[in-house]
């Protein structure tokens, strides 16, 4: 499994470098046609940048959940034992897996939904926006899945 998440969060840093390096182009193409009368202004580009752009935050949203980076609230005091950090650290764990799973079933269902909805410009099918929702929460739960696992032999360990 650890291999198999490696591979995935690889992939992960690769498209996401992929999507930086391909947004470039549309906002450039969107600035250079606001201040310069050199290129007509394109109504695509403006599309594009916004599909580049949710494809970044879904991927790095589980680009954060690997490395432990994803967003945080204290709403308990801070443990005392090593044993309550796991706990807690689990518990929290916990908690993004219930919203993952939530998150995959319900974008799945939308993401299968919108396979007949077409973009207003470009006319490409939503459904290739909204896929990545899907493999956002699946690389949520892979990734809390070795986390938990790690924290369950962490626990185990330092109760013997």
């Amino acid at each position: 499994m650890r291999k198999f998440n490696k591979f995935y969060f690889d992939v992960l840093c690769f498209a996401i470098t992929v999507i930086a390096v391909v947004l470039l182009i549309p906002v450039t193409l969107q600035v250079f046609a606001r201040y310069t009368s050199i290129i007509p202004t394109w109504m695509w580009t403006e599309e594009a940048a916004r599909f580049c752009l949710v494809w970044m935050v879904m991927l790095g949203a589980a680009i954060a959940v690997r490395k432990n980076m994803h967003f945080n609230i204290d709403l308990l005091p801070e443990p005392k034992t090593p044993q309550g950090r796991i706990l807690a650290r689990m518990l929290v764990n916990v908690a993004v897996a219930v919203f993952g799973g939530a998150l995959l079933w319900i974008s799945a269902i939308y993401t299968y939904d919108a396979r007949t909805e077409v973009s207003e410009i470009t006319e490409m099918s939503m459904a290739l926006m909204y896929i990545s929702f899907p493999i956002s929460a699946a690389g949520w739960l892979l990734f809390l899945g070795e986390q938990m696992f790690d924290d369950i032999t962490e626990l185990m360990r330092s109760s013997q």
